[in-house]
Formats: structure tokens, sequence, C-alpha cells
């Protein structure tokens, strides 16, 4: 009896090790897979030079999951008056607005539970400065900035700004908008038959036999010019700089449109410079640059729909 006894307790020994043994095998084993959500990784800030237009993010490249699993996204915008955005799959489409920052959050998973996954990227919008200052020598020299040798940098202290129709006079800012953005002139006009002008009267007559009309100028948007003018049938669409003697009498006066200058729409900046003599006439009366009183910028033709619009800078007469 006792030999059994111990043959019993030896076989419960024997299967006590046995079990161990196996228990301190599993424990090697590794432990169960758990399915994880997506990880945000490397996506940063951005910033945006102006007139970049559009500009798009693939967040596949910004976003893994340990089980390859199909990832869907959600974004939203804070401010639109400074970028839009559009979600195609998983790419985002940045489309320009204005300057600024706007926060873009955008929320990942891989349709699991609890599985969504958010970040936040701001995404800026450089301010467009104006053009170099001109540091030629200037037979004009308005110094708004304090910056010797400056044409018209800033072209808004002394500068007229009015506008017109067949119906009467208009304030320039109900037909479009003429405002100073950083160191330039922002000009629109978006009603097609009214124009706006803004002009600088000098002191007295200047001589500037041999001189050229200069500025530095980029393009928003604009219709196609026509080389017409507002008053005719149909009404054209332009922009002409000119200058005129002090009275606007018969003395000399000059203009020369846009739509004879070749530019490129373009929003980098690009400088003009314009013999005075190349000018033609305006309303008939002789071009004569020894007699300038007046120079200044008239624009036309713009619709709401397509409106003329444009920077201007550096703006003036030089040698």
């Amino acid at each position: 009896m006792k030999r059994k006894k111990y043959l019993s307790q030896f076989v419960f020994l024997l299967s006590f090790i046995i079990v161990m043994i196996g228990c301190e095998k599993d424990s090697d084993d590794p432990p169960p897979v758990v399915n994880q959500p997506p990880v945000f990784s490397g996506l940063n800030d951005l910033t945006l030079s102006p007139g970049f237009e559009t500009h798009e993010i693939d967040f596949a490249n910004f976003v893994t999951d340990q089980e390859g699993e199909i990832i869907t996204y959600q974004v939203t915008n804070t401010d639109e008056t400074v970028i839009t955005i559009s979600l195609a799959g998983s790419v985002l489409t940045i489309t320009e607005v204005g300057p600024g920052s706007s926060d873009i959050t955008v929320t990942a998973t891989d349709g699991n539970e609890d599985h969504e996954v958010t970040e936040t990227f701001t995404v800026t919008v450089e301010a467009i400065t104006g053009a170099p200052d001109y540091s030629g020598n200037a037979a004009v020299m308005v110094d708004f900035n304090g910056l010797e040798g400056s044409v018209f940098d800033n072209p808004i202290p002394g500068w007229l700004f009015e506008g017109n129709t067949a119906d009467g006079e208009y304030n320039a800012t109900d037909i479009g908008s003429i405002m100073l953005e950083e160191d330039h002139l922002v000009i629109t006009h978006n009603v097609e038959v009214t124009y706006i002008w803004s002009e600088m009267e000098l002191d007295g007559n200047q001589d500037y036999t041999g001189k050229k009309f200069r500025f530095d100028y980029s393009f928003f948007t604009a219709p196609n010019l026509t080389g017409t003018h507002w008053e005719d049938d149909p009404p054209g669409v332009d922009i002409q700089i000119y200058f005129v003697d002090a009275e606007w009498g018969d003395i000399g006066g000059g203009q020369y449109r846009f739509s004879d200058m070749n530019l490129t729409y373009s929003a980098d900046w690009q400088a003009v410079e314009i013999p005075l003599s190349d000018f033609e006439s305006l309303w008939e009366l002789p071009v004569d640059p020894s007699a300038v009183g007046v120079i200044g910028i008239e624009v036309w033709g713009g619709t709401a729909s397509s409106p003329i619009s444009f920077r201007l800078d550096n703006f003036g007469i030089v040698d």
C-alpha cells in the first residue's frame, strides 16, 4: 500500500514538473497582437509664398498603420479668408485666398472603435511685399518711406483717387478698391462702364525731356485688355499711365496703355520703363515731356466676375 502511495505521489510530482516546464516554455511566446490605431509622423506647420494658387498634401506620407488597414480622413479649416481646402482620398488640396494663417485639423481612422487620431498644423500664406525700392536717379522723388532715392514707393500721400461713370461721380472705393498693402498699392476695378484714376500733382511743370516713366507691377487677375476706351462701343478694357501739364491745358499730354506693353500676367514683381517720348497723344494734346505737371494711372473695364486687379510700386519718372 505504501508503494502505491509513493508511486502516486511520484506521478503527481512528475506531472507538476511537466506542467511547470510547459508554462515556462509558453512564457517565451510573443504576446497576442492587439490592433493599434494609426500614427501621425512628420506633419509639420507649412509656410507658402504668395501666388502659389494651390498646394497638395498627401496624408498617406504622414500616417502609418501597424496592420496596414485602409485609413480614411476628415479635415477642418479655421480661416477661409486665408485658404480653402478640399479632400480627395488621402490628398488635401489647399487653395490660396489671402495672406495670414489658418489651422488645419486632420482626423485619421482605420475604422476600428476608438481608433480616431487627430493632428493639427498651421498653414501660413506670406504677405506680398513690394518690389525692391528703386535706387536709381529719380527725376521725381517723393520720399514716403524715408528711403533716399525711392520714387513713389508708397503712392498714397498726396494722391487723388476718384471714379466716374456716365451717370456721375463715384467714390473709387465704391467701384473697386485702392488700398495700401505692406509697401505697395493694390488696385481692383470691377465695374465695366466705370473708370477710376489716381494721380499726383507735381510742383508746377517739370522739364522731363529724355526721361522715362517707370513702375513695378504684378497682376492678380485681369480680363483681356482691348486697347479701347471705356466710352467706346462696346466699352473697352484697359489700364493707362499718363502725364499732362500742370493746368491740363494745351501744352502737352501723353498716355501709354498696358495693352501696348506686352506685359506678363504674373504674381512676380516686374519693372517697366517707357521713354516719355514714346507716349501717344492724350485727348489730342501734343506729347511734350518738357511740361509735365501731373502724372497718374487710369483703369477701366473690369467686372465683378472678371476684375482688373494688380499691384503697383515705385511709380514715377526717372533718368
